[in-house]
């Protein structure tokens, strides 16, 4: 049983493997904790016939349950972090060289921007076409590199692509430069994860992955729809 979205994306199951295996390191954690915790009110409960005990420090004993929780805590986090580097290089490190889409998405109260390279391919340029529109859908193409540009123009954002795990900041005065590869057609949510004002709901868009040729002719639509 998956209790998550559907996983889409290039790295999307390999983020699920990480929330399972941090998930069981803490679940131990807490078992253990809970159950010293239940076993010295069980063992040590009040009882008239009890008499009062006096007891005395061993510091030797102390330290070390002390260092043996330690070491076990620093061999879970190490093994976290050893186990996450690949997928942490992938989606933070790493945009790939070969970039097949270059969009920007860009947050403000309440509405996403969304800025597509024109007819020459580059972004940035004279001809970008611009999708300002509430609850819209923008296109990509499958098992494709798109890299998106994220930034706002007022207060902290948050694009959210669930199914992707795609999950960034829009921050005011700053680029934040990411990828995904879809692997699945369909229409998925783009929602702001962040809090950012009284319309913070109606900040919701889509994205339909689809076939390139597919693609490629919306992009001829969209390119002939800005020179009527």
């Amino acid at each position: 049983m998956n209790i998550f979205p559907e996983a889409v994306s290039t790295y999307a199951h390999e983020m699920d493997k990480l929330f399972w295996l941090i998930t069981l390191f803490a679940g131990l954690g807490f078992f253990i904790t809970i159950g010293i915790l239940i076993y010295s009110l069980i063992r040590f409960r009040y009882s008239p016939q009890r008499k009062p005990m006096t007891f005395r420090g061993n510091t030797f004993r102390e330290f070390r349950w002390v260092a043996l929780g330690m070491a076990l805590l620093a061999f879970a986090d190490f093994y976290v972090l050893y186990d996450e580097h690949d997928t942490w290089d992938k989606m933070m490190q790493s945009v790939p060289e070969e970039k097949d889409l270059h969009i920007a998405i860009t947050g403000r109260q309440w509405n996403w921007i969304f800025t597509y390279p024109g007819p020459d391919g580059k972004l940035y340029t004279a001809d970008d076409v611009i999708i300002n529109e509430p609850n819209s859908t923008i296109h990509i193409p499958i098992h494709k590199n798109v890299v998106f540009d994220i930034r706002s123009v007022d207060v902290i954002h948050s694009v959210f692509l669930k199914e992707a795990r795609f999950k960034y900041d829009a921050i005011p005065g700053r680029t934040i430069t990411k990828w995904v590869q879809f692997h699945r057609p369909g229409k998925y949510e783009l929602i702001c994860a962040e809090l950012c004002g009284v319309l913070h709901s109606k900040m919701r868009n889509f994205i339909m992955v689809e076939s390139e040729e597919v693609f490629q002719q919306w992009l001829d639509e969209l390119y002939a729809g800005t020179n009527e």
